[in-house]
């Protein structure tokens, strides 16, 4: 198990645009796995590679199995998705404000609207092609990792941005949950 470091925004890579993926060697192999023991050892719900100081064109995200496919979800049953070059291929016309985090920001929340379901295109840890439809959780996931591998920072286009308190922190806690 390697838990790499999640890089705050005073380091300048987090704000590049990401490099495509185009070698799905070892080298990949390993950081996704790495990415994933990091993202689990943080407690999140997604992770770019941006955030582990590599520009590459990498999200892994984790849902409750069925956000993507319509089926009933088993309660603690999570799916996690590795997507390499993600492009949002639809999205709808209903937007949702929720609550969102970072790993790379640390004890800020923001209210951030964003699309209630999109379909994203990309290639799996392997280099094969993929097709994700999400909603929910999952979507608004996808749609804050992808703009990591744009530079782009959820407080760039959060209405509000604060420090939660403890209260704060419980009700998103049992929110999640119940997701």
């Amino acid at each position: 198990m390697t838990v790499l470091q999640i890089i705050q925004p005073d380091n300048p890579l987090l704000r590049r645009p990401a490099a495509r993926v185009t070698d799905f060697g070892q080298g990949l192999q390993t950081l996704i796995d790495d990415m994933h023991d990091t993202m689990e050892e943080a407690k999140g719900f997604g992770l770019a590679g941006p955030q582990v100081a590599c520009s590459l064109r990498i999200i892994m995200a984790r849902s409750p199995e069925g956000e993507v496919s319509g089926e009933s979800a088993s309660e603690d049953a999570e799916k996690l998705y590795v997507v390499a070059n993600p492009q949002i291929i639809k999205r709808s016309e209903e937007k949702v404000l929720g609550v969102e985090g970072c790993l790379s920001l640390p004890g800020l929340l923001g209210d951030v609207e964003r699309h209630e379901s999109i379909e994203i295109a990309g290639q799996d840890r392997e280099g094969r092609p993929i097709r994700l439809p999400a909603s929910g959780r999952l979507a608004r996931v996808f749609q804050h990792e992808i703009d990591h591998l744009d530079g782009v920072l959820y407080i760039d286009i959060a209405t509000s941005v604060w420090r939660p308190t403890e209260e704060d922190q419980a009700a998103i806690a049992g929110a999640a949950e119940n997701q």
